[in-house]
């Protein structure tokens, strides 16, 4: 199992953390009317981002295993924003080739095994330590 640190920290700019993944860094805002300046995605749009690519990556690289000739994968993700009760993720994956209903059948069963979508399936909690300086 992979441990994924991320670290995050404000920015000059109101609301813009500067986010670091590994070796990469990302930056992270909010729309203007929450005071943001909209330079970047939200939070929660990172949410579908992770769910759209990751089902994106796992259909390519499933297909370029089998050997299985495709042109383009698609994924676009809709979601409600919400707080207090369970988020319903819908996925719409459009995947361009030639395709018999058995291939059709296992990739749909392949985007369904993507990581985010598996992670984003499961009850989850925050453990939350602060400290003070």
């Amino acid at each position: 199992m992979n441990n994924v640190k991320v670290s995050s920290t404000i920015t000059d700019e109101q609301y813009i953390t500067s986010n670091k993944i590994r070796q990469h860094h990302l930056i992270v805002d909010e729309p203007i009317e929450k005071g943001g300046k909209d330079t970047a995605p939200t939070p929660t749009e990172l949410l579908g981002v992770a769910l759209a690519s990751c089902t994106t990556i796992t259909l390519q690289m499933y297909m370029g295993f089998k050997e299985i000739p495709f042109e383009n994968i698609n994924v676009e993700t809709d979601f409600e924003v919400k707080t207090t009760e369970s988020i319903l993720f819908k996925r719409s994956i459009t995947i361009e080739g030639e395709f018999d209903e058995k291939q059709q059948t296992r990739l749909l069963k392949v985007a369904n095994s993507c990581p985010v979508h598996k992670i984003l399936e499961k009850g989850h909690q925050v453990e939350t330590k602060i400290s003070f300086k």
